[in-house]
């Protein structure tokens, strides 16, 4: 029988100076799950290791645990073969004894302080009738278990919890507000508790059993009914609305936008192995154009025809992620316009929040606004496209002799799933060095609008990113959303290292010679 090798996180405050881990030898079994190698453990090596567990079949939350550093449940979380494990309690919480970690204060914050309960001031004369419309808000949120995995992987909870009460707060808030039996308003509390503060990053999310869509259906739902109820955004978003709806931009332009510059908005080559539109989205276009002509000449040089409109607008991610919902229907009525006008069935961006937006949020709002029930065209992440459909190689790559680490932004590898693509593309550039620094995908802080409504905040987040960079001691880090390149910049430069930070495709336009 295979084995495999279990470390667990071993303390008893009351007994041990300090935390250790302890070695363990268990069987493996296929379709075996952790919570069997813990009850191994405790039923034939070591009865005094103390972890929690219930119902077995994830419906009480109550085996939540770390397990090879990311927050998941003991009794869904499948063991890979010949795969070791690491195991700890869930962080940002006291620990009782070795797995077991105090939950008490997080529960008496919850019926104290937050107080989500729905509230009805008289007795109804009747049962409450109610259509699935109204309850299309309410019921996602019903899914949570109060694993509090969530409280435990978000990024802002671990940094500044004075800033952010935490996920599962912000769903037990919208199971009071989007219940629509309940008579009182906690749409206030929900604000006070760190509405603003969340950078979307998708980590509760991924940490979540239940996969419940916490940014979607929780965050930026409340702060769409802030922003209806006058309770939001925060003045630091003001400007993208302002500026989307006079430039069609959300940021403002320094120099000759890229659009601007085209002769054409066709780029063609003989015989074009494929073709595809290239959105540039804001930044791409106002601020870094060497982006966007990079992206067109890595395209070229893989002889796929680009198409370019010169009308495109922003994808409304600054919006969406804000809750400023009242110009979003004329910003995705244009795009989709104006590529479905040059006949475009692909459409590639080099932008991780542009693809998000585009790949996520257009369907849903399409139908809601403009009763489009099917996309016209596809959505890929320029590096996706390159891997998947082109199978790019190194042919005519001259050598670069750096060493680079990859920055993982959130919304493309959480919000994506686009992680190995990248690193495959950067790892055949001829040279290259490739180091992973540590967390490659923790949230810079930049994203959620929390650069521009809490810059403070921002600043506090970034600190361990900069502390990852320094120890990876390389030439360059690589990334693909132009917030985290912005945000990185501004970490190196804070903490003093002499460290590029670089687009993917800055890289693979120089080794291609262009």
């Amino acid at each position: 029988m295979r084995k495999i090798r279990v470390k667990v996180f071993r303390y008893a405050p009351d007994v041990d100076l300090k935390p250790g881990y302890e070695d363990y030898e268990v069987p493996w079994f296929p379709n075996m799950k952790v919570l069997d190698a813990l009850l191994y453990i405790q039923e034939n090596i070591d009865p005094t290791l103390a972890f929690r567990y219930e119902c077995k079949i994830w419906r009480c939350g109550s085996c939540s645990i770390l397990i090879n550093g990311r927050p998941g449940a003991a009794c869904k979380t499948e063991i890979e073969a010949e795969k070791d494990l690491v195991l700890e309690p869930l962080p940002n919480l006291s620990v009782i004894r070795d797995l077991v970690v105090d939950l008490s204060g997080l529960r008496q914050k919850l019926t104290t302080t937050i107080t989500p309960f729905s509230v009805v001031t008289s007795r109804p004369k009747e049962p409450f009738k109610l259509t699935p419309n109204e309850m299309k808000d309410f019921t996602p949120t019903t899914q949570c278990v109060e694993c509090w995995s969530c409280i435990s992987a978000c990024p802002v909870v671990t940094e500044s919890p004075a800033d952010f009460r935490g996920p599962a707060f912000m769903i037990a808030l919208a199971q009071s507000i989007f219940n629509p039996i309940n008579k009182i308003n906690r749409l206030p509390t929900c604000v006070y508790q760190g509405l603003y503060n969340c950078t979307t990053c998708r980590s509760c999310r991924e940490s979540c059993p239940e996969e419940i869509e916490i940014p979607e259906v929780v965050i930026e739902r409340l702060r769409a009914l802030a922003v209806e109820q006058g309770l939001g955004p925060l003045a630091g978003h003001l400007e993208f609305a302002r500026l989307i709806r006079e430039t069609g931009k959300s940021i403002t332009r320094t120099t000759t936008p890229f659009l601007e510059s085209l002769e054409s908005n066709v780029v063609e080559v003989k015989n074009p192995r494929d073709r595809v539109g290239f959105f540039t989205g804001c930044l791409a276009d106002y601020r870094l154009q060497g982006v966007a002509e990079a992206v067109v000449n890595i395209l070229k040089r893989q002889n796929v025809e680009v198409i370019i409109p010169k009308d495109q607008v922003c994808c409304g991610s600054p919006l969406i992620r804000t809750g400023q919902m009242a110009d979003v229907k004329r910003l995705i009525g244009t795009n989709i316009e104006v590529f479905k006008d040059l006949e475009v069935d692909k459409v590639v961006t080099a932008c991780a929040g542009c693809s998000l937006t585009l790949k996520k949020n257009y369907g849903p709002l399409a139908e809601k606004y403009l009763d489009i029930r099917e996309m016209p065209f596809k959505v890929y992440h320029l590096s996706e496209y390159l891997f998947h459909h082109l199978k790019m190689t190194n042919e005519g790559m001259n050598k670069i002799e750096m060493s680079v680490t990859w920055h993982d932004p959130c919304h493309l590898r959480r919000g994506q799933g686009i992680h190995k693509e990248p690193r495959e593309i950067l790892s055949l550039i001829p040279k290259i060095k490739l180091y992973e620094m540590k967390n490659p995908d923790l949230c810079c802080g930049a994203g959620g609008g929390v650069r521009a409504g809490n810059r403070d905040l921002s600043r506090k987040m970034r600190e361990e990113r900069a502390k990852a960079i320094k120890e990876a001691n390389v030439d360059a880090v690589v990334t693909e959303c132009p917030f985290c390149v912005i945000q990185l910049q501004d970490t190196v430069k804070e903490a003093g290292l002499n460290i590029k930070i670089l687009y993917l495709e800055e890289l693979l336009s120089k080794a291609y010679g262009l």
